[in-house]
């Protein structure tokens, strides 16, 4: 028996073209840092048989459409490089459905104020809702504040600078997610057991939740729910370029061909190349099976007297499929009647990963910004909960092999809960709930230097409409605390209530 350790393992995550197709990984930079905490679960409905066969007990049940699930941790943190996407993007996409990323830095002009930034005639265009301006401020310090809206080359910001920006003051190069309507990504996940021990993949997989946990102190991680089209076990590769069998036996000489896409498994793959070679016009029987004991190919036949492989020679050996499945093919296989590859199939990823060169963030030095666009001063929060849900609806086709042709994300709901300690005198997040007031929530994230936000290691969770849903008085370690929730919503101009942005 060989055991696979767990901590070796990697996970790759590709977006796919179309949506189920899986896309393997082609670059160092497709993987992301896994946690422990990380699963994937292959899930087919079991279908009832309601057959009676002279007895109380069941009939044997039926394989019905594939719901496949993952769930992983990562921690926030910036890529490192101004004006570049953090290297876990593809999953920020997925959950919120846009994404915006500006390369080009612009700064002020005259007349910006605390509440609005000017920039030169044409810029504005380059702006969206929600995107952070790192405004960086020699005089007066590094700020970080979102774009609530654009008029022009006028940028309302969602709260209030302490001092107004002079001309010039550059305001950095954001990685901006916003809500999409529509157009979710679908992702492919690639989970390198033991980074050769075994291989997982969802293809069609898209966020069902996106959270984040800030606790005073602690490291700030997320949290991603995923659900797909169909599992795959050590699935195998097969391309154009390497999809041909060239063999010998009695009748003759023979090219078998398969189909080039991603295998369920090495059966699977066995299977096809079986089904293949008997396929051809011989008459002799040909068999391919796979060992899940030695993880190597076996090429035999029953019923022919000959039988070679021709991997060095024969008409399609730049297009052969015999290093796919172990076999050396500097050389035929002639001789016998039964060959077995020469290698086990590998089961490592093909790259070795790279990751962000940022470190982790912890929750400390950050910024909590809760009400209008003038509370700018820090609301002393103990505890920061953010959750991005997603519905999906699936959409079910008959002519599917996972019985799924596709899916949609069909609603989002964003939540927001927050627990400070009471602070005597305010009663102003409770006036917001009775009240049902418009409420605006940022929190700023990032590392300082010289008490001014890194650029490439910051960045801003902006909610520009919300209310209070509820208000609750705890007990906080013998001290009156409050708990708050907030819930986004969508305003009547239908502008978006989410957005996460990287500065």
């Amino acid at each position: 028996m060989t055991v696979i350790q767990t901590k070796n393992s990697v996970l790759a995550i590709k977006p796919e073209t179309t949506e189920g197709t899986p896309v393997a990984p082609t670059a160092a930079g497709d993987y992301i840092a896994l946690q422990d905490d990380f699963t994937m679960e292959p899930a087919f409905d079991q279908l009832e048989n309601a057959e009676l066969k002279a007895s109380i007990g069941k009939s044997k049940s039926i394989i019905g459409a594939e719901n496949p699930t993952a769930s992983l941790s990562h921690y926030l943190r910036h890529s490192g490089v101004e004006g570049q996407a953090p290297n876990y993007k593809e999953l920020l996409q997925a959950a919120f459905g846009g994404k915006d990323v500006e390369a080009v830095e612009y700064n002020t002009i005259a007349a910006s104020t605390i509440s609005l930034v000017k920039v030169d005639t044409g810029e504005g265009a380059n702006f969206i809702r929600g995107q952070a301006l790192l405004v960086k401020d020699g005089t007066n310090g590094y700020s970080i504040r979102p774009v609530h809206s654009i008029s022009g080359d006028n940028l309302t910001l969602g709260f209030d600078l302490e001092n107004a920006p002079a001309v010039g003051i550059n305001l950095g190069k954001a990685a901006t997610y916003y809500p999409a309507n529509s157009g979710h990504q679908s992702l492919s996940l690639w989970h390198y057991a033991g980074n050769g021990g075994a291989i997982q993949l969802i293809a069609g997989a898209k966020v069902t939740e996106f959270g984040l946990e800030f606790s005073a102190g602690e490291m700030i991680n997320g949290s991603y729910s995923l659900e797909g089209l169909s599992y795959y076990f050590d699935p195998i590769e097969i391309l154009a370029a390497d999809r041909y069998l060239d063999f010998t036996d009695d009748d003759g000489t023979f090219a078998a061909i398969i189909t080039a896409k991603i295998y369920k498994d090495p059966h699977d793959l066995a299977s096809a190349l079986e089904a293949a070679m008997n396929a051809t016009g011989t008459t002799e029987t040909h068999t391919v099976t796979y060992s899940d004991t030695t993880g190597k190919f076996t090429i035999a036949t029953s019923t022919s007297t000959v039988l070679s492989l021709l991997w060095n020679t024969g008409t399609n050996t730049a297009n052969t499929v015999g290093d796919k499945i172990g076999f050396s093919i500097a050389a035929n296989d002639t001789g016998a009647t039964t060959y077995t590859s020469d290698n086990a199939i590998s089961f490592a990823a093909p790259q070795t990963p790279t990751y962000d060169t940022a470190d982790p963030l912890a929750a400390k030095d950050n910024t909590v910004l809760l009400g209008d666009h003038d509370d700018a001063t820090c609301f002393a929060a103990g505890t920061v909960s953010f959750s991005l849900g997603n519905e999906r609806a699936v959409i079910p086709s008959i002519c599917a092999e996972s019985g799924r042709g596709g899916s949609i994300i069909a609603s989002r709901e964003v939540t927001v809960s927050v627990m400070a300690i009471v602070d005597k005198y305010c009663a102003d997040k409770f006036k917001r709930l009775r009240t049902n007031a418009d409420t605006r929530f940022a929190y700023v994230f990032g590392t300082k230097s010289g008490n001014n936000w890194v650029p490439g290691k910051c960045g801003c969770l902006y909610i520009p409409t919300a209310t209070i849903a509820s208000f609750n008085l705890t007990d906080q370690d013998g001290l009156f605390a409050v708990e708050l929730e907030l819930k986004a919503y969508v305003d009547s101009a239908g502008n978006g209530e989410v957005y996460l942005s990287f500065v």
